[in-house]
This record gives C-alpha cells, structure tokens and sequence, in this order.
C-alpha cells in the first residue's frame, strides 16, 4: 500500500512537471501591438425623437481592463449627413452617448445617411445605412389563459401574442418583433409591501419576450409570404419606478400586473447590418456561461473601427384588454 501511494505521488509530480514545461512564458514585448479603435453604435429610425450614437474604444487582449463607464470617448466629433445637411451630436454625460434632437434633422424612410466620428488619439471612422420603409402589422393574435391559485382569489391571467404581416416580394427584408405591456396600478411601498391607495396610480411595464433568437426573422426561402412571429409571453410581474416626494426616495421593483393592460406590439423592417449584428450579440449573451461554446465572430460595418451603424423602420399596433 504505501510503495503504491509513493508511486501515485510520483507519477503525479512528474505530470505537474511536463505540464509546467509544455507552458512557455512571451515576452509581450515581442507580441504584435495591436492599437486601439473606436467602437460606434447607432441606429436611425423615423419614429425616434432622439438621435443617439455611442462612441468607446476597444479593449486590447494585453492591457488593463477598463469599464463600460472609463472605455467611453468623451471628447469625439460626431457628425450625421445626408443629402448635404449635416448634425454634429453633442455629447451627454449621464447617458454617455452623443445625441441630437431629431426634429433638426428628421430620418426619412429611403434615405442614405453618412456617419463621421472622429476622436484624438484615434483613427477616423466612417459608416453609411438606408432606411428601410416600415411593413404594416396585419394582425395580432392573442392566446390567453386564467387560473387561481385558491377558492375566492382573483384570476391569474396569462396573455400569448403573435404579430402576422405581408412580406414584400421579390427583394430580401429583415425583421425583429419586439413589445410591451403596460398598466396603472397603485404604487407599492417597501420593505413593508402594501399597496398605497392615498397616491395617484403609477405606470407599469413589462416587456414581451419573443425569444432571443426568433425574436430576428428573414424572409430566406418564405418570400412575399405572410410572415408570423414566434409567440410572445407577457410576464407575470411588472418593473415600475417613482419619487416620493414627501419621503424623498425613489421606489422600484416588481409587482403583479393589473387590468385593464395596453399591448402594444412592434414590427421592425431592419436594415441588413441592423439585423446581423443585433443576432449576433443574442448568440453571444445566450454562450457567455457555455466554456463549450463555439465563439461568435461579431459583424461590424465601421470602415476604420469596430460597432454597427444601421437602420430600421417600425409598425406599432395597440391592443387593450
């Protein structure tokens, strides 16, 4: 017994040994210096009355890692311009995004915009997008269910969405379904949870999970189809936030949904690069915890830099129940 334990132990050290020279130490020295580059983000659509564009720098593999809040460029020249007229976006600090206000210029459906960032230090970037024309929503369809959890208790409903529309024939076309219910409810108090009735009611929202890949929809092989979205699950629980004026102290957190509820359900007509990148990035959150996962190249369409500056078109339909 103890000649095998003193053969295990052996037999142990020698594997940490040959491991330990199988690992050789680089100078970072000798490594190829990989400069740093502006990350832009930015999305156009003519229902937004803000135009937004963040701007950061990359994280080189060898280096200190910095926060979202440290990466962001602070002192960048962003410009947007189409057909001869030009916005320069200001930067916000509490956002940390450069921004704009959209009616000074307006994004108009088949339009081409141009987006110029420029930062010291850094390499100048540039990107251009079309904005698609918005698809109109055909139909919304609602699945719901209700049940109690005791005698005498009030219903628990639960509410299925599917968005349907015509897809334009013979041109390729990207979509992503998105949504949201909202309602007024009293608002709740804690630690002690109970509902206060003596204030006015406050909005609720919660979001319809469409699922994190088919949420995304082309038209590949079902052209100028009437197209349907995955099914989409209103959640139990609502966020909501607010100020109390008179304790000074802001309120968030969760609570069961009430009626009546507002529904609101969007179509996107997305651009290309829209639809690709926004993908991508769900590939990547849903394989972040997987050490098995096959890494995820992430689309880029900043000639000179790293991010995605696109487009899309939105369609809104409101239902109440």
């Amino acid at each position: 017994m103890f000649l095998r334990s003193l053969f295990l132990c052996v037999l142990t050290a020698f594997g940490i040994t040959a491991c330990q020279n199988l690992v050789t130490e680089v100078d970072p020295s000798n490594l190829p210096q990989m400069d740093r580059k502006l990350v832009v983000n930015g999305y156009l659509s003519p229902q937004d009355t803000v135009l937004a564009v963040s701007v950061s720098s990359s994280q080189t593999v060898l280096g200190e890692v910095v926060s979202d809040s440290v990466n962001a460029v602070r002192d960048a020249t962003v410009q947007l311009s189409s057909e001869g007229k030009t916005v320069t976006l200001t930067f916000d600090p509490q956002q940390r995004v450069y921004t704009a206000d959209a009616r000074q210029f307006p994004i108009q459906t088949g339009k081409i915009y141009t987006l110029r960032v420029g930062a010291p230090g850094f390499a100048s970037v540039t990107s251009s997008c079309t904005v698609p024309k918005a698809v109109p929503i055909s139909d919304v369809k609602i699945d719901s269910t209700r049940t109690y959890s005791s005698p005498g208790s009030d219903p628990i409903w639960t509410y299925q969405f599917r968005a349907m529309w015509q897809d334009p024939a013979g041109e390729p076309n990207y979509y992503r379904v998105a949504g949201y219910g909202e309602c007024l409810n009293w608002p709740p108090r804690f630690p002690s949870a109970h509902i206060d009735t003596s204030e006015a009611k406050i909005v609720m929202r919660g979001i319809i999970a469409f699922g994190r890949q088919e949420q995304f929809v082309a038209d590949q092989n079902q052209d100028g189809q009437l197209l349907t979205s995955a099914r989409g699950e209103l959640p139990q629980f609502f966020d909501f936030s607010f100020y109390d004026s008179a304790e000074q102290k802001n309120y968030s957190g969760e609570h069961p949904f009430s009626r009546p509820l507002t529904i609101r359900v969007s179509v996107l007509q997305t651009d290309e690069n829209y639809y690709r990148y926004h993908r991508a990035r769900q590939q990547q959150r849903q394989s972040q915890n997987n050490p098995f996962a096959e890494p995820i190249l992430m689309p880029s369409n900043i000639q000179g830099g790293l991010g995605c500056f696109a487009a899309y078109n939105r369609s809104t339909t409101e239902l109440r129940l």
